[in-house]
């Protein structure tokens, strides 16, 4: 699904690139025991950009492995705005049953700006469970449009 017009009026807040960490990924499902456990995890080619859309909420856009622009709220997601300060906004996305995310915005004592992401992902309706924790770099986060 790609973004509809309700996007394209959207306000940029931040636009991130690509993450590093670590991940836990349960044996379950399709995940072999020989597979499971503690790894690197990388989204190398990830773009997620945090947009207040004309209603005043929040969405995220990512570029998937299709290389297709996706909207989680269009498809099915919830962002709530959860706390906000100076330097730093964090938000919780999420699919009911399938997937809890927590992003966090924030400029470093040098003002970089970066994000951080904490994955839970399960439930009866995905094959692949995983639990992460990833950080990555924003080419800038404007905190004055998060109210």
């Amino acid at each position: 699904m790609t973004a509809s017009i309700t996007t394209v009026s959207a306000q940029t807040i931040a636009q991130c690139g690509k993450t590093e960490g670590y991940a836990l990924y349960h044996y379950s499902g399709i995940v072999k025991k020989k597979d499971s456990g503690f790894t690197k995890d990388t989204i190398s080619d990830g773009l997620n950009t945090l947009v207040k859309i004309s209603d005043g909420k929040y969405d995220i856009l990512m570029v998937d492995a299709r290389k297709k622009i996706i909207s989680l709220t269009q498809e099915g997601g919830t962002i709530i705005l959860l706390r906000k300060g100076i330097n730093d906004a964090t938000f919780m996305h999420f699919y009911q049953d399938r997937v809890i995310e927590i992003y966090t915005f924030w400029n470093d004592g040098d003002g970089k700006a970066h994000y951080d992401l904490i994955q839970s992902k399960g439930g009866d309706y995905l094959p692949l469970h995983k639990s992460a924790v990833l950080t990555g770099d924003c080419e800038r986060i404007d905190f004055k449009l998060i109210n």
